[in-house]
């Protein structure tokens, strides 16, 4: 089977490697924090969004207590992660969430592929595996500018499932 590269996944199939990478991170270091749910919660909801939807979910990361957008988070958050990690673990956030905010305005798809790529290498560096991208392939991956579609339910399921096995 030919290797899948990231070009050829969707926005939405990106995020979802992406955010697989930043939970399999959290588990390798067992890190649990209620915010980072949350964030991952959010992230995941990208497989719902369509045009007419995309903003109010990207409105949603201004209510959560971690959102990838801000260099500082709540003290009370970082008491509560491993201080040796935290750096890397806000960069890894900051960029599983670029991985489709540099497309929300204005359609910069590289700029997706190279977030990604540097998620994947924080990543390796970590000892975090990387999910298989020929998992997260779609049909017709070129439609909504290149975002894809929606992910049925079953979909969505077996993409999750993806974080503890591929």
């Amino acid at each position: 089977m030919p290797q899948t590269s990231i070009e050829t996944l969707s926005v939405i199939a990106r995020q979802c490697v992406a955010v697989t990478c930043l939970e399999r991170f959290c588990l390798r270091y067992q890190i649990n924090h209620p915010a980072l749910s949350a964030l991952i919660e959010h992230v995941w909801a990208v497989t719902k969004v369509e045009p007419g939807t995309f903003g109010p979910w990207e409105q949603g990361f201004a209510s959560l207590p971690i959102s990838g957008f801000e260099s500082d988070w709540p003290e009370d958050i970082c008491r509560e992660l491993p201080r040796e990690l935290l750096r890397t673990l806000k960069e890894l956030v900051e960029h599983v969430v670029e991985t489709s905010a540099t497309t929300w305005y204005g359609n910069d798809l590289p700029a997706t592929k190279r977030q990604l790529e540097i998620v994947l290498e924080i990543c390796k560096k970590h000892g975090v595996p990387a999910p298989e991208l020929q998992r997260y392939t779609q049909l017709h991956a070129r439609i909504h500018g290149s975002w894809g579609p929606p992910l049925s339910n079953q979909e969505l399921a077996t993409w999750r499932a993806l974080v503890l096995n591929d």
